[in-house]
């Protein structure tokens, strides 16, 4: 998370849940007001607004509250 004279984001490596699903993921990339979160049961990329209010769809949680599934790197092969 980061605070600017702009308002509170989301930053890449954050941990977020979806409010409305309780599904978890972590931010991928930030991109011109967009978070880009790989959700951890289905590596499914989805888009949500950076900024963090309380009618944002995401909330940044803490590591230990998800169930991440893939590895840290979106782009790793998988280890056999």
């Amino acid at each position: 998370m980061e605070t600017t004279t702009d308002g509170t984001f989301f930053q890449e490596e954050d941990y977020v849940r979806i409010k409305s699903t309780g599904e978890t993921g972590r931010v991928n990339a930030i991109a011109g007001g967009v978070a880009y979160v790989l959700m951890d049961t289905t590596d499914e990329s989805r888009v949500f607004a950076a900024y963090i209010d309380e009618d944002a769809a995401i909330e940044r949680i803490e590591a230990e509250n998800t169930t991440e599934v893939h590895g840290s790197s979106p782009f790793s092969a998988p280890r056999h």
